[in-house]
């Protein structure tokens, strides 16, 4: 049976678990000490035990910009599954964009959460 994976703003007793884990994935996106962290997670599961996938963010009330994604190598479904988990939160939110400078590699992650391209190398979603 796969658990239930839900997203979530990480709580500040995770952090430097997440700067742990993220450092594993990607130590570029790891050193950026100005994102906000989100984490797929197992909500069963222990507080010691590691997000099957992050998403940094650099927050504002309107457009949100998605900073980049980590994951295990190869888990490639687990960062569109953060990625479409984090667009559901944040409709949640006054949020009305959430818009990416994308590298190769996460431009086809956007595209197949629903992303589209916006001119000067930009995806966007209108939430």
């Amino acid at each position: 049976m796969t658990a239930l994976l839900l997203v979530r703003r990480v709580p500040p007793a995770r952090l430097e678990l997440t700067r742990t884990t993220a450092r594993q994935w990607d130590a570029a996106l790891a050193g950026d000490a100005t994102v906000q962290w989100w984490e797929l997670v197992d909500p069963a599961a222990d507080d010691a035990a590691p997000p099957a996938a992050l998403a940094a963010l650099r927050p504002d009330p309107v457009t949100v910009r998605l900073a980049g994604v980590a994951t295990p190598p190869g888990q490639r479904d687990r960062a569109v599954q953060v990625v479409v988990a984090l667009i559901d939160a944040l409709r949640a939110t006054s949020a009305l964009t959430l818009e990416a400078l994308p590298s190769a590699e996460l431009s086809a992650i956007l595209r197949d959460a629903g992303f589209l391209p916006a001119g000067d190398g930009r995806a966007v979603l209108e939430l």
